[in-house]
């Protein structure tokens, strides 16, 4: 970091092999919000939310740091993923026991009372599918509830779900990852379906249980190698991570004194896409239940029957940016793609209303968005954001820019024809309330 930087880069780094909590395309390190955190000099206790948790850097680090963590997303994968992370180094030791006894229930479970179909065929055999909902089953029934068979998609919040559950359930996520690297494609954020039935992997219990025991080893690597700081959170809340929309944040006005956090970028991604294994082990089906939740995802790619209508809050860099795209001359750009900015736009500007009414007086918001190109457009988010702040009455303190080396643009080869020589550029945007 240089002398005149405040914050580290936000981009994450490459860690080593097994040594990542859990790949996931979006999301900055932890280093950058230590930075942020060291920057905004809370005092211990204040509130610190994260309405796009994602992975959980945001409370983790939070959490660590003596604050009141609350982190809310819409994807309840990465809630899960999230809440794993706040365990403490304290229980490492016993994981690879509790693991064992978790893969013999599977193995006694002959109940055969799964789901069916179960969106796990899409990619795995139905026998290889039993085996994995086996062991998913037998960590529901003996972490979170023995009674309750309902897909923990079904499920309305996540209070119940223990960070130790968690963790079995983020250890399955990253056994099918690895089962499913035959079906990877050069875009990080999609995995392939079998182009046949027969195509479908076949791994037998043996192996689905030895690669469930292998990653909850890993993991209880990284989990052992955090800092213990059980006795050093008297008087701070437990953390709070759950199911919850940036449009609609369920805590009390004026009660947060900062937000860090990272939403979505402009560039079409599909997130719900991009953690379809893991939705599908939750008992998300792959018709309805995924696209309802693509379509309540800021910059889905999907597009609601609504379109929403252009706002002159939303600033006239804005303004200006959706205007060339409906008159780009590419195909669908007055109508598909329009359609698909006007929700994200509308999405962005009314999240960022409800923070403003979570945020106490003078409160600040962390912000990490980076720019993009629509065909040759330049959409210049930072910006964007900083006149939307501006007209919910926010004050931006500072802005720092980095360079980003590797973008969607760059991996996606239609796109590449469009692409001009304009550096990728990821802003921390500081506002205050």
């Amino acid at each position: 970091m240089s002398e005149q930087a405040l914050f580290r880069n936000p981009k994450r780094r490459p860690l080593g092999p097994g040594m990542s909590w859990y790949e996931y395309y979006a999301g900055y390190s932890e280093e950058f919000v230590k930075d942020t955190l060291r920057f905004l000099s809370l005092p211990t206790g204040a509130t610190v939310l994260d309405p796009w948790n994602g992975t959980g850097i945001t409370t983790q680090v939070a959490y660590d740091a003596g604050l009141a963590a609350v982190g809310y997303d819409i994807n309840p994968a990465m809630v899960l993923v999230a809440r794993a992370r706040l365990l403490d180094c304290t229980v490492a030791d016993s994981l690879q026991s509790l693991c064992r006894d978790i893969i013999r229930k599977a193995a006694r479970d002959r109940s055969g009372d799964y789901l069916h179909p179960d969106p796990l065929e899409l990619w795995l055999s139905p026998r290889s599918a039993r085996e994995v909902r086996k062991i998913e089953q037998a960590v529901q029934r003996l972490l979170i509830d023995h009674r309750d068979r309902v897909g923990l998609f079904a499920k309305h919040g996540f209070s119940d779900v223990s960070s130790l559950a968690a963790l079995f359930y983020v250890a399955l996520f990253r056994t099918l990852r690895e089962l499913l690297v035959p079906f990877r494609s050069s875009n990080p954020t999609w995995i392939k379906h079998p182009r046949s039935k027969p195509s479908r992997l076949r791994p037998n219990a043996t192996k689905l249980h030895s690669l469930f025991l292998s990653q909850v080893e890993g993991m209880a690597e990284i989990v052992r190698q955090r800092p213990s700081i059980l006795g050093q959170r008297a008087g701070i809340p437990a953390p709070i991570v759950d199911l919850g929309s940036s449009i609609s944040i369920p805590l009390r006005d004026d009660s947060v004194e900062a937000v860090v956090a990272s939403p979505p970028y402009c560039t079409r991604i599909d997130y719900a896409v991009s953690t379809k294994p893991e939705l599908a082990l939750l008992g998300c089906s792959m018709g309805g239940d995924i696209r309802a939740l693509r379509d309540q995802m800021i910059g889905s790619p999907t597009v609601t029957k609504a379109t929403p209508q252009r706002s002159s809050d939303w600033g006239p860099t804005c303004m200006q940016f959706l205007s060339a795209v409906e008159t780009h001359r590419s195909k669908a750009s007055s109508t598909y793609y329009l359609k698909t900015y006007l929700q994200y736009f509308c999405l962005t500007y009314a999240s960022l209303a409800e923070i403003g009414r979570t945020l106490t007086n003078a409160g600040r918001c962390v912000l990490v968005v980076q720019d993009s190109l629509y065909k040759d457009v330049h959409n210049d988010l930072p910006r964007i954001y900083e006149e939307m702040g501006a007209s919910l009455g926010w004050n931006l303190l500072l802005r720092e820019d980095f360079s980003v080396d590797r973008t969607m643009a760059k991996i996606n080869p239609q796109a590449k024809r469009y692409a001009d020589n304009r550096q990728t550029t990821e802003s921390v945007l500081v506002f205050q309330n």
